[in-house]
Order: C-alpha cells, then sequence, then structure tokens
C-alpha cells in the first residue's frame, strides 16, 4: 500500500467524524462530530501539534481550533488549495485536488510522528 494510499484510509475513517460547518473559498469551518475517541483515541488531541501541522501546509494562512465548540477554522489560499479539496477530501473523493492535500496532510503528519 502506498503511503498516499494509507493516507487515504485514515481520511476515510475520519471523514465521518469531521462536517463542514461553512465553506467559502479562502475559509472552511470543520466540526467534530464524533468524540476524541474519533481522533486516534487520545483523550485530548495534541492542539497544538495539530494547528501547526495544518498550518504549515502550502496555502494555509490561519488554524483557529475552538476545543469547547470542537471546531476548527481553516484560512487557505483558493488559488493553492481548491475549495473543492476540503469536500472531496471529507467525501472520501479521490480528486487530484483532494490527493494534493491528503500528500500534504501525509508528509506533516510523518514529519510530526517522526
Amino acid at each position: 500500500m502506498t503511503k498516499n494510499a494509507d493516507a487515504w484510509r485514515v481520511v476515510r475513517d475520519l471523514g465521518p467524524n469531521v462536517a463542514i460547518a461553512h465553506h467559502i473559498a479562502g475559509r472552511i469551518r470543520l466540526k467534530l462530530t464524533g468524540g476524541a475517541s474519533s481522533l486516534g483515541g487520545a483523550a485530548r488531541p495534541p492542539v497544538d501539534d495539530i494547528r501547526a501541522a495544518i498550518e504549515s501546509l502550502p496555502g494555509v494562512r490561519q488554524v483557529r481550533i475552538n476545543l469547547l465548540a470542537r471546531s476548527c477554522t481553516v484560512e487557505y489560499d483558493a488559488r493553492v488549495i481548491p475549495p473543492t479539496a476540503w469536500n472531496d477530501l471529507l467525501n472520501g473523493t479521490e480528486s487530484p485536488a483532494a490527493d494534493a492535500l491528503v500528500g500534504a496532510l501525509r508528509a506533516k503528519y510523518d514529519d510530526w510522528r517522526g
């Protein structure tokens, strides 16, 4: 299994637990619909690590995480990350736009995991 295929498996597992609450080109707000266990079993996910990983993606301008609301707002450059990439990503649709986003997420995850 390729690294991107493995990353897609993880995205498909998380997809049902994350919903798009609001999206306009350049800004998306995601809501965690499952419990913390949907993020890999951690009682409290490493918020600073998650924020740093997302912010380091090409095209991402700012990330705000609201633990009480269980949401994450990402401001991004729609010329770098096509708006359709987010929908495709969360729906598990392997489009070129979503695959590029998955590849970037996988690379940052690999860096974070060491």
